[in-house]
């Protein structure tokens, strides 16, 4: 059965539309899609540890959101991180298949559909924001710092395309 797992979980990474892709996102995916109902799934710890095992993964360092939830309560942090998945925002380790190389363009979309993720979850705080001029204040400056952001690294994107499409210069 985990050859069988680790195969699906290759599969799943080929053909996600983002190259390193957090572990749990893949374990949520088998352990409640219908499509993979007949799959048998352990807890999370050894989910990881059986693909930490396999010459096909790297893992990539975690990602921790915690620090966003300093104040809140266990059930009010809980449905916030749930919210967060909900949105595309998990956090813990990455995961990639090997035989996909990591290049400066390929980084830069990474970049690129990660920050247009982040604006699209921002849009979606703002229509749910709750009443108060502070609250609306503060989304808006993120919503502006994270417009440029976007710009930028747009920029940086297509300036990457067009130098790797340019003809190396004769001396």
């Amino acid at each position: 059965m985990n050859k069988e797992l680790k195969d699906l979980v290759e599969e799943i990474l080929e053909n996600d539309v983002d190259v390193i892709v957090p572990v749990k996102k893949i374990w949520k995916m088998l352990q409640f899609s219908d499509k993979y109902k007949e799959i048998p799934v352990t807890t999370l710890s050894e989910f990881i540890e059986t693909l930490r095992g396999d010459e096909r993964f790297e893992f990539l360092p975690a990602v921790d959101y915690d620090g966003i939830y300093e104040g809140l309560g266990d059930e009010e942090k809980a449905e916030r991180e749930s919210e967060m998945e909900s949105l595309g925002f998990f956090k813990g380790e990455r995961i990639k298949l090997i035989k996909i190389e990591l290049t400066g363009e390929l980084l830069g979309e990474m970049m690129e559909k990660s920050v247009n993720r982040m604006m699209n979850a921002l849009e979606k705080a703002w229509d749910t924001r709750p009443d108060g001029k502070g609250t609306e204040k503060k989304l808006l400056e993120i919503m502006k710092k994270t417009q440029q952001l976007q710009k930028d690294i747009q920029k940086t994107v297509a300036n990457m395309k067009q130098t790797s499409t340019k003809p190396p210069k004769d001396h």
